[in-house]
């Protein structure tokens, strides 16, 4: 499954979880500044795809990945700052994974259909 797949069922699944939670737009993005327009590099490269709060309010991050998809540098950087903090933090590569996170973040228990 392609990581753009795996995104969509993931907002569909935590929409349905009860959960809080917010897709983080990382990469290059965009700036236009008059007529002159130029791609500036996040500030946070390497953040997980989505984020969010669980019910009894500890922070959550998740990063989609495909099943060849690997975790960059970045991205365990900010894994490993995260983990320290408490926060809970999970990488899903199929649907699954999505649900296991899910129930673990406390959201409401969700059938794939």
């Amino acid at each position: 499954m392609k990581e753009a797949e795996l995104a969509t069922i993931t907002r569909h699944l935590l929409k349905q979880s009860g959960l809080v939670f917010w897709r983080v737009t990382n990469g290059a993005v965009m700036h236009t500044i008059g007529k002159r327009s130029f791609m500036k590099k996040s500030e946070i490269a390497g953040f997980p795809d989505w984020a969010g709060v669980t019910p009894s309010g500890t922070f959550w991050a998740l990063e989609l990945k495909s099943e060849s998809g690997r975790v960059s540098p970045d991205q365990m950087q900010w894994m490993e700052k995260l983990t320290k903090t408490h926060a809970i933090v999970g990488i899903a590569r199929k649907p699954e994974d999505v649900l296991d996170f899910i129930e673990i973040c406390g959201g409401k228990a969700i059938k794939l259909a």
